[in-house]
């Protein structure tokens, strides 16, 4: 299967600079000259015809045969060398501030271009990625999805044959994908390391997002970190599902619970996006941060610095997470699954004021 992958890419390179000396309306040469041209089974041939009728660039006749269509022009348009940046299309400021932090650093990778494409989160992996119309040199994604069935492994295993691909958030070394996340049991350990600290004894555990590894982690990082400090850990799960506009759904559930009465000193948020809900439900209830409730989130310390009051954060580094991603896809050779330091970033503790010492 491999090997057939690989042929039809090799085919489709050499088919797609020789479709650029056509002209539109041509017509373009037989699959049987093509089989004896470049020696290689009508099974890759018809794979290879079909992605270029899918991308428009020929079409058949009946009766007539292939022809090159208008869409050739595009071809000698060349573009820079690039790096595409796959994201699901969802709600989260973690997509923004990538996004900022892209635009920062373009001039630094000049000629080179950095791209973002944006797909819909209901599919796993994107069908089909502009590589060729937009000259892609490397990708950089991130998955809707953090189980893969055969059919996302087989596709994304198709991109990485194709140009050097770098998994976001997820940790695939175990499939030979290279990846850059977070160590975000490390995470959630510090975050409730930093309460104990200070004296907290009774502490919880705010799941605001649909569940996934990196929240699981989180969590059981906090959960394992309080146990060991002889902290009793209690887990507040706000239910919400992928799609759901997280936000208001923690602000909802926490409005609640503070109008049942907690009995926490101390809150630990998984993630520092949608745990302003929290934040916001306090301080409409009156709870003062933090002499009323102490809080540490999980996320974007630049984010968790412009909350009103500013939050404790176990800063997961996005844009050092970034840089890294362009620093494998700009030396490829000299990267692997097996030899990469930036799989399992370390998070770091910022400290903004809104925990406090007990007596």
């Amino acid at each position: 299967m491999e090997q057939a992958i690989l042929k039809t890419d090799i085919l489709y390179d050499e088919l797609r600079k020789e479709i650029a000396q056509y002209a539109a309306g041509d017509k373009f040469i037989t699959s049987r000259e093509i089989m004896k041209r470049y020696n290689v089974s009508q099974l890759i041939v018809d794979r290879t015809m079909s992605r270029f009728r899918s991308s428009g660039l020929l079409r058949v006749v009946p009766g007539r045969g292939t022809f090159v269509t208008e869409e050739v022009g595009r071809l000698s348009a060349k573009k820079p060398a690039t790096f595409l940046f796959v994201l699901p299309r969802w709600n989260a400021t973690d997509q923004t501030l990538r996004e900022e932090h892209l635009a920062s650093i373009r001039k630094k990778f000049a000629p080179k271009r950095i791209l973002t494409y944006y797909f819909d989160y209901s599919e796993s992996v994107p069908l089909n990625l502009p590589l060729e119309e937009e000259n892609i040199i490397g990708i950089a994604m991130l998955t809707s999805s953090e189980l893969w069935n055969s059919d996302i492994l087989r596709r994304l295993e198709e991109y990485a044959a194709r140009v050097p691909l770098v998994i976001l958030e997820r940790h695939r070394g175990d499939l030979r994908l290279l990846s850059v996340g977070v160590n975000d049991t490390f995470a959630g350990s510090l975050a409730a390391n930093h309460l104990c600290n200070l004296g907290h004894k009774k502490i919880a555990v705010l799941v605001s997002e649909p569940h996934n590894g990196v929240i699981r982690e989180r969590m059981i990082g906090a959960v394992n970190q309080a146990e060991l400090c002889g902290a009793e850990c209690r887990v507040l799960d706000c239910n919400v599902r992928s799609g759901e506009y997280a936000l208001d759904k923690t602000y909802q559930y926490f409005t609640r619970l503070l109008e049942e009465g907690i009995d926490f000193t101390g809150l630990i948020g998984v993630c520092a996006d949608s745990f302003t809900g929290a934040v916001n439900a306090c301080l409409n209830a009156g709870i003062r941060i933090p002499d009323d409730l102490s809080m540490i989130t999980v996320g974007s310390k630049r984010l968790a610095a412009i909350q009103h009051p500013p939050l404790d954060c176990i800063d997961t580094n996005l844009e050092g997470r970034t840089d890294a991603v362009l620093e494998i896809l700009s030396h490829p050779d000299r990267f692997s699954p097996e030899n990469n330091p930036y799989e399992y970033f370390k998070p770091q503790l910022a400290i903004n004021g809104s925990a406090k010492k007990l007596n």
